[in-house]
């Protein structure tokens, strides 16, 4: 993707998106809007479809994808420990 710095208060044309997408930091970027991860993942939830960024046309379409992100993430968090209670340290 393209090497920006991150948006500091989370708006996009004057709109605040840190309560529509919590976790997320988001911006405008060549008229695509942006959203990247304020927490890191894991080995385990990006090999397991988890990302730590996302770009979307619209900021309904960015409050959706932010959103399965987040149910993901935590799903795939759960899946791993699981998979340490079985058998030890992730890898």
């Amino acid at each position: 993707m393209v090497d920006v710095p991150r948006a500091v208060n989370g708006t996009v044309g004057g709109i605040d998106l840190s309560g529509l997408c919590p976790g997320w930091c988001t911006e405008r970027i060549e008229g695509r809007l942006v959203a990247r991860r304020l927490g890191s993942l894991t080995d385990y939830q990006l090999g397991h479809g988890c990302m730590s960024e996302v770009t979307a046309g619209s900021i309904t379409e960015l409050v959706v994808v932010c959103e399965a992100q987040n149910t993901l993430a935590e799903r795939i968090e759960v899946a791993e420990t699981v998979r340490r209670g079985f058998s030890g340290p992730a890898s």
